[in-house]
């Protein structure tokens, strides 16, 4: 497989990873009552659809021919990339989300696609050779932390009886 090829399809697969998570916050957002938890897991589907269409993008200027072209506001992060989002082996996230399930149950449903995610773009940015590569990977892998660390606080918040923190 020619290194194009390889990049495509780990695009694609990112850009999968992406409409799930849109996909789920959305759902997610339909059954949370909690008007502060609605408000958040449609602010995280509305990240989801920035970063399908800059996955996208990534994907037609290397089917063109046109090598890594970013747009002007990707920022440059300062990602870790390093330490991944759960202690290997402390939590387990294999659950579904059933019709019935609670916003706990929903939650780490989500952390664990912010997870997989993360994972992705952090294993994608340390193979990068080309800057702007690692910049779009970095940046995505940045995003995933943010939206993990969100997710987690409300987690431990609605676990303690505190409630949403938004």
């Amino acid at each position: 497989m020619t290194d194009t090829k390889a990049t495509l399809t780990v695009l694609k697969q990112a850009l999968e990873l992406e409409q799930r998570g849109h996909e789920f916050y959305t759902q997610a957002a339909e059954r949370i009552m909690d008007p502060t938890g609605k408000e958040m897991l449609l602010s995280l589907a509305g990240d989801e659809v920035l970063h399908q269409k800059v996955i996208q993008r990534q994907i037609d200027a290397l089917g063109e021919g046109k090598g890594w072209v970013l747009p002007e506001d990707i920022p440059g992060v300062d990602a870790d990339l390093r330490s991944p989002l759960f202690p290997a082996g402390k939590v387990e996230l294999d659950k579904a989300i059933r019709p019935d399930a609670s916003d706990l149950d929903a939650l780490l449903f989500a952390l664990k696609i912010e997870n997989d995610s993360f994972d992705l773009y952090a294993e994608q940015a340390q193979k990068a050779t080309d800057p702007n590569a690692r910049r779009l990977y970095e940046f995505l892998a940045d995003a995933e932390r943010t939206h993990f660390n969100l997710l987690m606080a409300n987690y431990e918040s609605l676990n303690s009886k505190a409630g949403w923190v938004g």
